[in-house]
């Protein structure tokens, strides 16, 4: 499906993951059944996210490097 993923150079850090928690690498970034957007990790993304798609998320591909 068009407009689900892209590259990144780098991950960020997961903007909703609990913070009394060690910080989680995100695999999307999407909007978040609250409204607003963020980096999600894997399991941010299943308990907030919307899906993938067009304004909705896209999962993030790390940039290989040469």
């Amino acid at each position: 499906m068009s407009g689900t993923e892209v590259k990144v150079a780098k991950l960020p850090n997961c903007d909703t993951h609990p913070l009394d928690q060690p910080p989680e690498l995100a695999a999307y970034d999407g909007k978040t059944r609250m409204g607003p957007w963020g980096y999600m990790c894997e399991e941010c993304f299943e308990k907030f996210g919307v899906g993938l798609g067009v304004g909705r998320g896209q999962r993030l591909i790390l940039q290989e490097t040469t």
